[in-house]
């Protein structure tokens, strides 16, 4: 696929690539990046089969509207769902949102965005309502989005590690502590930066957890890292790629040995869609080939309006096709047109630059303490 390799030359990447060589000191830093990259591409660089899974996000309106739209989106092939809430639902609420909703077939995400919002009581609704149903909790999976530092003022760590307790036990495949890096995302020429701070951020929760006795490979196999994907190809391939580098190496300072992969989310950047149909089914299509190349474990592609409106049919139908574009012929022959050499010196390239710029926060205080980024 020419498109793809034609972002391989982009000056946007200059920014933080340019004078970075390999230093002969960061040697382990740099066999880090490549360790991370294993698994991600098979053999002779040609990716894998697509190991994500295809979400969508659910409108917001009535119960009963809202679960229509869901419905419709399993029925089309969605493997997750992500409820994007603005009041906070009881019991009898998410019995009608989730009505007819096979929960063992697909994973189940929230985000709470209201004031007074309290993810900890959403999730005792969500188990009281999956046990008044007879689900057994160990077969769902999903999220509740719990970011403390950035809803809360005085962060509420204390449900945060209840809520832990009980996953690590109950529901193995459920995460209840985000980091958000939509926040951080300014575009491929600050991408060093929003990797910083992204991890910055992870480093301090768990540094936090810890401090309350709370183990923190529990809490690490239980957090979720959202990125967003879509001003660069080659720029968010790196991306994602080198945040795997990066967080392991926060994870090794932790006193972590072997930790699994953290879990990423990737949400295609809807500020790139146009209204060209074409253009934006390419764009489309450019941000799920990044993301799966990545090595990102959930895809949110944004129906096709731009950031301003309601989702369409039209608009749905576009960003469901890229789920169908993924058979795995079609995804090793367009890696054969992704310049590897180029895009693994772009990752130890942007490693070392995230890695010091997280250096740099980390001696101003911590993403919780710094005063000036």
């Amino acid at each position: 696929m020419s498109t793809a390799s034609s972002s391989a030359n982009s000056p946007t990447t200059d920014h933080w690539i340019a004078g970075l060589e390999p230093d002969q000191n960061d040697s382990n830093l740099a066999a880090g990046v490549r360790l991370a990259l294993d698994g991600l591409t098979g053999e002779s660089g040609q990716a894998r089969t697509t190991s994500w899974d295809f979400g969508a996000y659910v409108a917001t309106g009535e119960n009963d509207e809202v679960n229509a739209y869901a419905r419709e989106e399993v029925g089309a092939g969605a493997e997750a769902l992500l409820f994007r809430l603005y009041q906070q639902p009881n019991t009898e609420d998410i019995h009608q949102l989730l009505n007819g909703i096979d929960l063992r077939a697909i994973s189940l995400h929230c985000t709470l965005r209201y004031p007074g919002q309290d993810p900890a009581e959403l999730f005792r609704d969500l188990v009281r309502y999956l046990r008044q149903a007879g689900i057994d909790l160990k077969s769902v999976s999903g999220s509740v989005d719990f970011d403390p530092l950035l809803d809360w003022s005085e962060p509420p760590f204390p449900p945060l590690i209840r809520l832990l307790f009980f996953v690590s036990r109950w529901m193995p495949n459920f995460s209840v502590l985000q980091v958000n890096a939509a926040g951080f995302n300014n575009g491929v020429t600050e991408a060093d930066t929003e990797l910083a701070l992204a991890i910055a951020k992870g480093a301090a929760y768990l540094t936090q957890i810890k401090a309350q006795n709370y183990p923190v490979a529990l809490a690490n196999k239980h957090l979720k890292f959202a990125f967003t994907v879509g001003t660069s190809f080659y720029g968010d391939v790196a991306k994602l790629r080198a945040f795997r580098a990066l967080w392991s190496k926060v994870l090794e300072e932790l006193g972590l040995e072997n930790p699994p992969l953290a879990q990423i989310a990737a949400h295609t950047d809807i500020t790139t869609m146009t209204g060209d149909a074409a253009e934006d089914k390419l764009s489309l299509y450019l941000q799920a080939l990044a993301a799966d190349l990545g090595g990102a474990d959930l895809l949110f592609p944004a129906p096709a309006e731009g950031p301003r409106r309601e989702a369409t049919p039209e608009g749905r139908q576009q960003a469901r096709a890229i789920l169908h574009a993924f058979d795995p012929e079609d995804s090793l022959t367009d890696a054969a047109h992704v310049d590897h050499v180029f895009l693994d010196d772009l990752t130890i390239a942007l490693v070392q630059a995230a890695w010091a710029r997280y250096k740099d926060i980390q001696e101003k205080g911590g993403f919780a303490g710094a005063e000036d980024f």
